[in-house]
């Protein structure tokens, strides 16, 4: 746009803005600063490289190899770090990736190599704390995935006879607490969104699949797992769950589906003269000793307990939907605001031709509305895309010389999908309005109030998990219920009316709580959320009177003051036994805007108006809306 084109806009939001006393324009959605990593080899992103450069690898060598994985390939949190505009680094090499391979959750580990930092989720903790001055910051992503050293160093113990079954189960379900404990800790120096991960199954791992005691191994992880979730939410700790022992249940049961053709042995072989046919570890994994061209895409496991780095992809992918999906449906609670906005206007122009019949005298009116409401895809958003349709139909009485009062029944439509193939949505709404108009020499006024039922159906949420595609589907109900209220005067220069004019509109959507279903470990319960909107306007309006036709436009700066942050609370439907839910910020548009309109009201015989407009409403970044409206009326 060019600066003598804003000029207009910008100097009616200064003013209106002035008068109002309002505060300075918020941000469009919320966005993760930093993703911040804690945890074990599941999430190390090369913590060791150091290590293999001291073994004499050359150095071309030690640059791909480090994660426990097939590597170069990416690990889950570098892929999640990365999705959020992250650029992923090991701490050591200047990252916020802390974990380190072989950490347990408090204690020291056995499998740390020799001359290597004892460094436990709780020591890595302290690191980050330390050099953020002892506050973690509240709008960073952190997670937090531990416990499975725990497991094997205490099943190692019980094997050399050092403790008994008793001592390995409390030792087990006592790291669980610990890890409680740990999130407390970044809870209480400020975070608010941290993933924790639970373990997978580890009994069903290649380290464990044909041992006797995996079954028993298998026991040790769901306890572990309920432990923690349970003393997590005890504690009133809304931290984001992540359920792996769910999603890995599922790829046991269906790998094809998730495109694996090997969930039992390894992808990676020997690198010789380091590690043995018999001592096989991800660390030292790469291209070169790879046991099948494609296994790093094909097989589940690198090694006996690590992922590959198709596996990786689809736990971060898993992670994502977890967030994702709450921030996607926030997007619902979005349509009804502009659908009562064109509802509104339409009410508006009926008020105006019922204005010139007889007093005492009935006008009735039939109009529809045709528009859009895009949001586009980006970080903190998923973006929707809407399609907005309405119809109404309504009565109006010209009570006196100066008051006009009405009443209609209209029904408004939304057809929305998700951005990013992410899914659709139907909204069907049915509203109800009273409204009354008062016109006294060039001053104007009107007053609309509406109530309305909403039907959220055909509600689909995609979640790609690596070559499928999930699709969870949902439906449910809310409500809307809003006021309209707007004045002006208008200065008469012969045949040309022009003046100011403002108005408020205040909107409360609800949308009611629901689950989701087809999806499996990816399904939501999304709670009850509520949208408050208050939108003041203030601008210029000119109408032109050519005989039976007047010209009009209008426009005015705009400005939402109920920008307060709101959450969107979810709970994966398969911990629902663990009551663990949590709050993702809900999509936030920008503040300010300008809605231009332009139309004509008129009548082609006596008895008929008609009155054609449309609206456009800019300066909102990643927004578009508009549309066309139209009117026919009949006077008794």
């Amino acid at each position: 746009m060019r600066p003598q084109k804003r000029l207009l806009p910008a100097l009616l939001l200064s003013l209106f803005a002035g008068a109002a006393g309002l505060a300075a324009p918020s941000t469009q959605a919320a966005q993760f600063s930093n993703v911040v990593v804690f945890g074990d080899s599941l999430s190390d992103a090369g913590y060791y490289r150091p290590f293999l450069a001291s073994l004499g690898l050359p150095p071309q060598v030690v640059a791909t190899l480090g994660r426990f994985t097939t590597n170069p390939g990416p690990i889950w949190a570098e892929l999640v770090s990365e999705f959020y505009g992250i650029t992923p680094a090991a701490s050591n090499a200047g990252g916020t990736i802390f974990a380190q391979g072989g950490a347990r959750v408090t204690q020291p580990s056995a499998s740390t190599p020799p001359g290597s930092a004892q460094r436990p989720v709780s020591t890595q903790i302290d690191e980050y704390l330390a050099s953020n001055g002892g506050q973690a910051d509240p709008n960073a992503l952190y997670t937090v995935w531990a416990g499975a050293n725990d497991i094997f160093q205490n099943l190692a113990a019980l094997q050399a006879g050092a403790i008994d079954q008793a001592t390995l189960q409390a030792n087990v379900l006592g790291a669980a607490t610990a890890e409680v404990g740990q999130v407390a800790r970044l809870r209480s120096a400020g975070a608010r969104y941290i993933l924790v991960f639970n373990l997978p199954n580890i009994g069903a791992t290649p380290a464990f699949a044909t041992n006797p005691a995996s079954s028993a191994v298998t026991q040790l992880s769901a306890g572990y797992n309920t432990t923690l979730f349970s003393g997590l939410a005890a504690a009133g700790i809304r931290a984001i769950p992540v359920d792996t022992f769910a999603l890995y249940t599922e790829v046991a049961a269906n790998p094809a589906a998730f495109g694996f053709t090997n969930i039992t042995s390894f992808a990676c072989g020997a690198f010789p003269p380091i590690t043995t046919a018999s001592t096989v570890s991800s660390q030292f994994c790469g291209p070169t000793n790879l046991v099948a061209p494609d296994a790093a895409q094909t097989f589940l496991f690198a090694d006996s307990v690590h992922p590959t780095t198709a596996s990786h992809a689809i736990v971060a992918q898993f992670a994502e939907s977890m967030i994702e999906g709450p921030t996607q449906y926030s997007l619902l609670a979005e349509a009804p605001l502009a659908s009562r906005a064109a509802h509104v206007r339409t009410l508006n122009d009926g008020l105006l031709t019922g204005r010139d019949a007889p007093v005492g005298k009935l006008s009735v009116f039939a109009s529809g509305n045709g528009g859009s409401y895009d949001i586009d895809s980006g970080r903190g958003t998923a973006g929707v895309s809407n399609d907005l349709s309405a119809f109404s139909v309504g009565v109006t009485m010209r009570a006196s010389d100066a008051f006009t009062i009405g009443a209609a029944f209209g029904q408004d439509r939304a057809d929305g999908d998700f951005g990013a193939d992410g899914g659709s949505f139907r909204t069907r709404e049915n509203v109800f309005s009273l409204f009354g108009a008062l016109h006294y020499g060039g001053f104007y006024g009107t007053g609309v109030f509406s109530v309305s039922n909403i039907d959220f159906r055909d509600m689909r949420r995609n979640i790609v998990l690596g070559p499928q595609v999930r699709t969870a589907t949902a439906s449910t109900d809310g409500s809307n219920g809003s006021g309209f209220l707007s004045a002006g005067y208008d200065f008469h220069l012969g045949r040309l009316a022009i003046g100011p004019t403002v108005s408020v509109n205040f909107q409360n959507v609800t949308v009611n709580g629901f689950d989701e279903s087809g999806a499996g470990a990816a399904n939501l319960h999304i709670a009850e959320q509520s949208r408050h909107s208050e939108l003041w306007s203030g601008g210029v309006r000119a109408s032109y009177e050519l005989d039976r036709w007047t010209p009009w436009v209008r426009v005015t700066a705009d400005r939402e003051r109920r920008d307060d942050t709101r959450f969107v609370t979810a709970m994966p439907l398969s911990l629902a036994a663990t009551g663990n839910s949590y709050d993702i910020p809900a999509y936030s548009a920008d503040r300010d805007s300008v809605t231009t309109s332009v139309g004509i009201n008129g009548f082609i015989a006596e008895r008929i108006g008609v009155s054609l407009a449309y609206y456009n409403v800019t300066n909102r970044s990643g927004i578009k809306e508009d549309g066309f409206s139209g009117l026919l009326s009949y006077r008794f």
